[in-house]
């Protein structure tokens, strides 16, 4: 997960905890939070909904606040929700293609005669088109209710079928829809037959269950249970979006059970809560340029590049009871709110932020002694070939990797500076700060690099770490004489233990500590706290220097 900023209300609230402060203006409590589910590489073409008592679908108008029913499904019924474009196959089989070559699905319609009131004026006509021989189906716009027949996939297609159905359904009004890359279908699952398509450009496509508090099936994933309702959303470059949006508290049901260990000490499943929902909320403020979720209509992802959610399917009642005891509760400094970042494991020491992305004055390192030494990555070890780490590094045209070595170190002991070189790049390119993990995707930024060409040799009476190829050596024979790249020497030690070492390193060892940029709480860090007797406010105000525990309402 990432970062965090501020709300808008006021709440008038007694501290009674330790921590604690008074009440700050916040947004109103527990609003609506919107959740990318499937968007960008992840969108669907279709996508199944279902709920035990039925879907009501309804088309909201954000500018108003307000819905407007489109259809209910049965209970049970399952709706296949697609995109209004191009597919191959037929009735309820149908896959997704790239373009109208080969397709037998396409985005192009007949409009058939006048506008309707609502949808039960469609059905009886719909009905009496279907006896003549025409599929026809009903259509939901922003100026009402249409009915179209049709899935063609180019306007020459549809212009062509116009004859025929104005020999079965005699001289209709019939008009050519052309393609728009808005509209969305529904489908029965089972029979493939259209129910409804929603081309209203002026609103969003929702649906909840008709059970208040009962869940919505999507999709077909293992834990496919969200509460709230479903939304959909076309927009270039993630056609279509899934987004579900619920309640706040009810998101935090889907996220604390995926973010720590529901078995944990309460304190510490308490403490994740908070920071959750100050992450939350501040990207309740954020616009565009700070948050492109917003590009594709919501606030949050539901994977670790913000906060991981698996709604309804993953709760967990030590998880929801330790959201329902901290309701309302965020962290602040200074009256404002935090970027509460978590992360893992630290290893023994978080990092201060300026050394990993920005600074700020709650995000310092501090000690972190109550992390067990057994808690995953604690200690770690990853070795790569130089060809391996040559290819991971191809888009920066270094060549062959020749040496990695660390230029800088932060008072904690990670490095924030780092030089790696190659053969077409001896100058070398410079690594700073987080890129110090990422250029490797290693767990940690807490490591030290070590290889097979290391020797230590005593400079000036200092030892220092060097690689065979960058020393002048004596050999058995009393000969002085360079090392050749490619060239491996068997080195005698002080001790007298014999090694084989390359001239030019062919293989790194990163041995490290800790998992996760390190900045804010460590996630094992606060269970040890919590385990230790500390509270969930003693928890987050020792991992963010300075801060209060406010509540909002």
């Amino acid at each position: 997960m990432k970062k965090i900023c501020l709300l808008l209300s006021m709440v008038f609230f007694t501290a009674m905890f330790s921590g604690i402060s008074s009440p700050l203006a916040y947004a109103a409590s527990n609003p609506a939070v919107k959740i990318g589910l499937y968007f960008g590489s992840t969108a669907q073409s279709q996508i199944l909904i279902s709920s035990d008592k039925g879907v009501e679908y309804n088309a909201y108008d954000a500018s108003a606040n307000t819905n407007t029913k489109v259809y209910e499904s049965s209970p049970g019924q399952a709706l296949n929700i697609r995109k209004d474009s191009y597919f191959t196959g037929s009735g309820a089989k149908l896959t997704a293609a790239a373009a109208a070559a080969n397709s037998t699905v396409g985005p192009y319609h007949l409009k058939l005669q006048s506008t309707y009131n609502s949808y039960n004026d469609t059905v009886p006509v719909v009905n009496s088109y279907k006896q003549k021989g025409i599929v026809a189906y009903p259509v939901f716009t922003d100026s009402g209710w249409n009915i179209w027949t049709g899935f063609y996939v180019d306007n020459a297609s549809a212009q062509a079928a116009i004859s025929e159905v104005k020999g079965k359904l005699g001289q209709v009004e019939c008009t050519v829809v052309d393609k728009v890359d808005t509209r969305i279908c529904g489908a029965d699952s089972s029979t493939g037959e259209v129910v409804f398509m929603f081309a209203a450009a002026q609103k969003l496509l929702r649906g909840k269950s008709l059970d208040e508090n009962g869940p919505v099936k999507i999709g077909t994933a293992k834990l496919n249970t969200y509460r709230g309702q479903v939304e959909f959303f076309r927009v270039t470059g993630s056609d279509m979006t899934v987004i579900n949006v619920l309640p706040m508290e009810q998101y935090l049901y889907g996220v604390v059970p995926n973010e720590i260990e529901s078995y944990s000490n309460v304190e510490a499943l308490k403490a994740q809560a908070v920071a959750a929902r100050t992450y939350a909320y501040l990207n309740l403020t954020k616009t565009s340029k700070s948050n492109t979720h917003l590009n594709y209509g919501f606030n949050l992802c539901s994977d670790i590049h913000c906060q991981v959610y698996r709604g309804m399917g993953s709760e967990n009642a030590n998880t929801n009871t330790a959201v329902d005891q901290t309701k309302d509760m965020v962290i602040t400094y200074n009256g404002q709110l935090i970027e509460a970042v978590y992360s893992a494991s630290s290893g023994g020491r978080t990092e201060d932020g300026s050394n990993v992305w920005t600074g700020a004055p709650y995000l310092k390192s501090v000690e972190d002694k109550y992390e067990s030494g057994n808690s995953p990555k604690y200690n770690w070890t990853l070795t790569f070939t130089a060809d391996e780490i040559s290819q991971k590094l191809k888009n920066y045209n270094i060549g062959d990797v020749t040496s990695i070595e660390v230029t800088r170190l932060s008072e904690a002991g990670r490095p924030i500076e780092l030089i790696v070189k190659g053969t077409l790049k001896p100058e070398g390119i410079k690594f700073t700060k987080d890129g110090c993990r990422t250029f490797m995707s290693l767990y940690s930024q807490w490591y030290t690099i070590t290889s097979n060409a290391d020797v230590t040799v005593l400079v000036d009476g200092k030892e220092e770490k060097k690689q065979l190829g960058q020393l002048t050596i004596i050999s058995a024979d009393g000969k002085t004489k360079s090392v050749e790249p490619g060239q491996s020497l068997t080195v005698i030690d002080a001790n007298g233990k014999a090694s084989l070492l390359s001239a030019v390193p062919t293989e790194y060892t990163f041995t490290g500590r800790g998992y996760g940029h390190a900045v804010g709480m460590s996630q094992e860090g606060a269970k040890g706290m919590a385990n230790a007797g500390f509270k969930f406010d003693e928890i987050l105000t020792h991992y963010y220097t300075g801060t209060m525990i406010d509540i909002k309402k």
